[in-house]
C-alpha cells in the first residue's frame, strides 16, 4: 500500500500549470470584489470612485510595464463595472464569471491528473530502483534448475531509475525484494573442491565483497562434469546484498584457531616437524607443530587443545606445542636443544 512512484505521461505540462496559476489569481480577485456585497442603496458615487481608482491603477501598471498586474486590475475594473450595473438595476455577471473560471480550473486539473500514473506496493519488502535485466532470468520459481552454464556471458548492465528521469513504455522502474529469505548461486570451477558439501548442510562464505561472514544452508548442488553450482539460502545480512547481482565469494570449508609463523623457522628433528623456542630461562626447547596450511613464506600451525598440546607421531601422549608468547628462533640450524641464549 505504500506509494512508490508517479509517472507523468505529458512531455511538458508547464503551460497547464501556468494557466492554472492565472485562473487561481483571477478567482482570488473576483471573490474579493464579490465579497464586498455593495448594497443597491449605496450611492453610485462610491462605485464610480472605485472605477476611477482602478482605471488609474491600470494606467500606472502599463506605464511601469507591469502587465500582469494590469491584467488583474482589468478584471477588477470589469467587476466594478458589473457592480455599477447591478446598482443601476442591470444584471450582474460576477457569479457567472466565477463559475466559469472554477469550471475551467477543474478541467485543467483533470487534464494534469489524468496524465499521471501512481504506483503503490502490493507486497512488503526492500524497494530498489536498480534494474539490471536479470530479474526475469533468475527467478524464485526456477532457482533449483540453474547450472554452471548460466554464468556464461554474465555481465552487469544496470540502470538506476531516478526522480525526473525518462522511462519508456514497458521498462521496469522498480522492484520489491523479499528480505526475509534470499538466495545465492555460487559457481564452482572444480567440483572436487566441494565434495564434502552436501544438500542440507550449512555453509559459510566470505570475501572482499562480503561485509561479514555469511552463514546459510545449501539447497541444491548441480554438477556438470568437473564443474557445478551451489544454491544457498540465507535469512540474514540482506542489507549488504540487496543491490548486488554479481560478487566474488570464498567458501569456508574449515575454520581453526592458528598461529601464523615464518616458514624459515621450521625444522625437522627425529622425523618430527617443529620449531626451536627460547623459554623464559633462555634455554632452547624444541616444540613440535601441526601445520594446517602453507603459504609462500608462512605457515599456519595449530594452537593445540585447551592445554596447548598436540598429537606427535613419536609420542604416546599429546605433547606441548607453541604457545602464544613463545619466542621462535628463525635460524634453527644454528642452535640445538638445551643451549642457553642470552
Amino acid at each position: 500500500g505504500e506509494k512508490i512512484a508517479e509517472i507523468d505521461l505529458l512531455n511538458d505540462k508547464s503551460i497547464l500549470d501556468q494557466r492554472l496559476e492565472e485562473i487561481d489569481n483571477k478567482i482570488e480577485v473576483l471573490s474579493e470584489v464579490e465579497g464586498k456585497n455593495v448594497s443597491v442603496s449605496r450611492d453610485l458615487k462610491e462605485i464610480e470612485d472605485n472605477l476611477s481608482a482602478t482605471i488609474k491603477e491600470i494606467q500606472e501598471s502599463i506605464f511601469s510595464e507591469d502587465y500582469d498586474k494590469a491584467i488583474l486590475s482589468k478584471d477588477k475594473l470589469l467587476m466594478y463595472y458589473d457592480k455599477h450595473k447591478s446598482v443601476s438595476g442591470d444584471n450582474t455577471l460576477i457569479s457567472n464569471s466565477l463559475d466559469s473560471l472554477k469550471e475551467e480550473r477543474e478541467n485543467i486539473l483533470k487534464q494534469i491528473n489524468s496524465n499521471i500514473l501512481t504506483y503503490y506496493s502490493n507486497e512488503s519488502g526492500v524497494l530498489s530502483f536498480k534494474i539490471d535485466g536479470y530479474e526475469d532470468k533468475f527467478t524464485y520459481n526456477n532457482r533449483e534448475v540453474y547450472g554452471y552454464e548460466v554464468f556464461e556471458n554474465l555481465a552487469e548492465e544496470e540502470t538506476i531509475v531516478s526522480g525526473n528521469g525518462n522511462v519508456k513504455i514497458g521498462e521496469p522502474i522498480f522492484k520489491i525484494i523479499n528480505n526475509f529469505e534470499w538466495y545465492m548461486l555460487i559457481k564452482i570451477d572444480n567440483i572436487k573442491d566441494i565434495e564434502e558439501l552436501k544438500e542440507g548442510n550449512s555453509i559459510t562464505v566470505s570475501g572482499k565483497d562480503v561485509e561479514v561472514e555469511l552463514k546459510g544452508r545449501i539447497v541444491k548442488v548441480n554438477k556438470k562434469g568437473s564443474k557445478g553450482t551451489i544454491l544457498c539460502k540465507f535469512d540474514r545480512d540482506f542489507q549488504h546484498f540487496y543491490d548486488k547481482r554479481i560478487i566474488n565469494v570464498d567458501i569456508i570449508l574449515g575454520k581453526y584457531d592458528a598461529y601464523k609463523i615464518p616458514k624459515k623457522g621450521l625444522i625437522e628433528l627425529d622425523g618430527v616437524i617443529g620449531v626451536y623456542i627460547r623459554d623464559v630461562s633462555g634455554i632452547v626447547r624444541f616444540r613440535p607443530v601441526e601445520i594446517l596450511k602453507e603459504e609462500k613464506d608462512y605457515v599456519y600451525i595449530s594452537t593445540g587443545d585447551k592445554n596447548g598440546r598436540i598429537n606427535s607421531k613419536n609420542a604416546k601422549e599429546p605433547v606441548k606445542t607453541v604457545s602464544q608468547f613463545d619466542e621462535i628462533l628463525l635460524n634453527p640450524k644454528k642452535v640445538e636443544e638445551g643451549m642457553i641464549i642470552n
